[in-house]
C-alpha cells in the first residue's frame, strides 16, 4: 500500500457552543486561580543551618561513642566463648 492510497484522517467535528439568548450578558471568563506564594530566595537558609548543625552534633556524639566503645574493647577484649556457644547452637538447629 502506498502513501497515495491512505485516506487522510479527519478530526471529529466539535459541537457548536450554544448561543446565549438575545439580551443576555456575555459569559465572563473565570477568575484566575489564586497564585501560590513562593518563599523568598534564601528563606530556608537559617533552617538549613540549624539542620546542618544538629546533624553535625549527632554525628559527633555517635563518633565519640563509637570511639569510646572501640577503645574499651581493644583495651579489654571480651570473652567470645558465649558467642561461639550460641553460634554452634544455632547452626546445630540446621544439622
Amino acid at each position: 500500500m502506498t502513501r497515495d492510497n491512505v485516506p487522510i484522517p479527519t478530526q471529529p467535528s466539535a459541537p457548536t457552543p450554544a448561543q446565549p439568548p438575545s439580551g443576555a450578558a456575555p459569559d465572563q471568563p473565570a477568575a484566575p486561580p489564586p497564585s501560590v506564594r513562593q518563599a523568598a530566595i534564601g528563606a530556608d537558609v537559617p533552617a538549613a543551618i540549624v539542620r546542618g548543625a544538629a546533624q553535625g552534633t549527632a554525628q559527633g556524639i555517635a563518633r565519640a561513642a563509637w570511639t569510646h566503645v572501640t577503645e574499651k574493647v581493644l583495651a579489654d577484649p571480651p570473652d567470645w566463648e558465649w558467642a561461639r556457644t550460641a553460634w554452634h547452637f544455632v547452626t546445630g538447629l540446621w544439622d
